[in-house]
């Protein structure tokens, strides 16, 4: 084994730390996912084949934390192999059929070949995963992945330290979180200002022209964190726009529109126009909102269409049955 950088405890601490972020108590109501994947990493020489696994929750707001073991394989007998575990982090950029994210991660890994070093292991990258179903999905991700034998970093690379793009595809299988099947049901909810102030007598009038802001967006793309016609809009942010154009504060992000006004049974008999539709992987989170429009169709920003229109008729094409399936609430912001 070669000589220890000085860094060494920088990075040891920097994983510890990291481990410990992963290892804090999630919400009792979060969902949890398990995540298994196998590739190849791209290094000088034959490349090893990779595989890992990963036990990952939802921290706090778009940030998911995992856990994760790999095993980097080399297919010579003679040559080096990696085994190790560490924190990951992975940021969703929306939660949809297709869900784009990013990653980075940290570990400590034990190299076997010749002789037994440990090493750092460094990735950052990004992902796109398919959920056909509220449970499973299926992925496909990229990242740069450095192993530093020295435990030194990034700064501190040595000619015999591998680095090279690693690709990979697997599969995500989710449990747990709310009973209810709708996130944001019951107390707690969050306040909102100026729909208090509207009279009754002028609910009906508001409601259309909530509707009306929003089918005025229709053909904007989707984009993340944007919440104008002239960036255009995530799911969130057309609702945020809709209500706040016409003198209504909601809340700006999913979760907290998940708790604003107060609960509609998800049965479209029991809708009114304006009404923020939830939609979640069945398991308490919600993962997308909407606007309802009226006669079962609602409006919404996806990361495949923009800003459209889509149907509640458990009837329609194989796509709207997709939202259909992952309904989960409703919540009226405007009257009762």
């Amino acid at each position: 084994m070669r000589d220890e950088s000085p860094s060494l405890g920088i990075s040891a601490t920097v994983s510890a730390v990291l481990v410990a972020a992963s290892l804090l108590p999630v919400p009792a109501n979060a969902q949890q996912a398990l995540d298994l994947r196998m590739g190849s990493w791209a290094t000088t020489g034959p490349d090893p084949a990779l595989y890992g696994a990963a036990l990952r929750g939802r921290l706090v707001g778009p940030l998911d934390v995992s856990l994760q073991g790999f095993g980097a394989v080399d297919p010579d007998p003679s040559g080096r192999s990696l085994y190790g575990a560490g924190p990951e982090i992975t940021v969703p950029l929306s939660d949809g059929v297709l869900s784009p994210y990013l990653l980075a991660g940290s570990g400590l890994a034990v190299e076997i070949g010749e002789s037994t070093d440990v090493a750092a292991v460094w990735s950052a990258g990004a992902g796109l995963e398919l959920r056909p179903l509220s449970w499973f999905g299926i992925r496909a991700e990229g990242r740069r992945l450095v192993e530093d034998r020295s435990v030194g970093g990034f700064w501190d690379l040595g000619e015999d330290d591998r680095r090279g793009w690693q690709v990979s595809a697997g599969v995500t299988v989710r449990w747990g979180g709310g009973s209810d099947g709708r996130a944001g049901a019951g107390p707690g909810a969050a306040r909102i200002s100026g729909a208090d102030r509207v009279p009754t007598e002028e609910v009906p009038a508001a409601r259309t022209r909530v509707v009306k802001t929003a089918l005025e967006a229709m053909g904007e793309p989707y984009r993340w964190g944007a919440n104008s016609a002239d960036r255009g809009f995530d799911c969130s942010g057309l609702v945020w726009y809709a209500y706040t154009s016409q003198g209504i504060d909601v809340p700006r992000v999913s979760s907290d529109q998940a708790r604003a006004g107060r609960d509609v049974p998800p049965e479209a008999a029991r809708l009114r126009p304006g009404d923020i539709l939830l939609f979640g992987d069945g398991a308490g989170r919600v993962t997308h909102v909407g606007l309802y429009v009226g006669e079962e169709r609602f409006i919404h920003s996806t990361t495949s269409g923009g800003v459209t229109v889509s149907s509640l008729d458990p009837g329609a094409d194989a796509y709207e049955r997709w939202w259909v399936r992952r309904w989960v609430g409703a919540r009226r912001v405007l009257g009762r």
